[in-house]
């Protein structure tokens, strides 16, 4: 399969827990409408998130992300044709001033690659998406083999954070379609190379998360890395807890809600 990923922000004017309401129930509803050719539908409401560095004392990009849409299709053919069906380019798209500050919105298409964990599970309250950039030239096979190896490293090494963790996926960039993004994304703002998902039984046990180890990781191997995203990470970082929902019945579900601690 394969995936559009879009970070989002609520518009001027409305609070995080009507932004919430509006994507789940109204947009989810308009979405269901007509999925066209689209599979599962998962919304990630964040009720915490970091940005930048904890070297930095001043932020350097806007501190606000309320929800992570993940589209999923069978093919590249098949988000195409999504794309292009008039409910979607007359509803589904222009329903997004309503709600979205679309300046601000960071968007990427990728494939999945699934790393082991020590103790799987699919029923999961609770998950952290860590965006991760790609050091200047180097080449996105070597990047993503470098993300996972320092996933890998993390959980030999932080065993606590290993026996919470539930299940890791790597979302991997799909170069190809980065000059359509531009109609969904903001203008001047990056297009990530990954994104790392982890998932975890409930909020509590998000203080587990063994991404702090690999931001540490990645600040050691500066030029391997940069911009990632993490609450230690480099420069330009977004680290993002959420729960994943379901838009209204017929789409997938990835758990219950999280608390809302905003």
């Amino acid at each position: 399969m394969i995936k559009m990923a879009a970070a989002v922000c609520r518009r001027p004017g409305m609070t995080h827990a009507e932004y919430v309401a509006y994507v789940q129930h109204v947009h989810g509803a308009i979405s269901n409408e007509n999925p066209v050719t689209l599979r599962p539908y998962v919304q990630n409401h964040v009720f915490d998130a970091a940005f930048g560095s904890a070297a930095e004392h001043a932020h350097s990009m806007a501190v606000a992300r309320d929800s992570i849409t993940e589209l999923y299709w069978d093919s590249p053919e098949h988000m195409g044709i999504t794309f292009a069906h008039e409910h979607v380019r007359a509803k589904v798209g222009p329903d997004a001033a309503n709600f979205a500050d679309t300046s601000l919105s960071l968007s990427l298409v990728a494939v999945e690659a699934e790393q082991p964990v020590a103790q799987p599970s699919r029923a999961c309250g609770a998950k952290v998406l860590h965006y991760l950039r790609a050091a200047e030239g180097l080449a996105l096979p070597e990047f993503f083999e470098r993300c996972a190896a320092a996933h890998q490293r993390a959980l030999d090494t932080e065993p606590v954070a290993a026996a919470a963790l539930r299940r890791c996926v790597h979302n991997r960039q799909v170069p190809d379609f980065n000059a359509m993004l531009a109609y969904f994304s903001a203008k001047d703002v990056p297009i990530y190379e990954g994104v790392a998902s982890l998932w975890f039984d409930d909020v509590s046990s998000l203080a587990c998360s063994c991404e702090k180890r690999v931001a540490r990781d990645m600040q050691a191997q500066r030029p391997l890395y940069c911009a990632s995203l993490a609450a230690a990470g480099p420069a330009g970082a977004v680290l993002l807890a959420a729960c994943a929902r379901a838009a209204p019945p017929g789409l997938s579900s990835a758990g219950p809600a999280a608390p809302d601690a905003r």
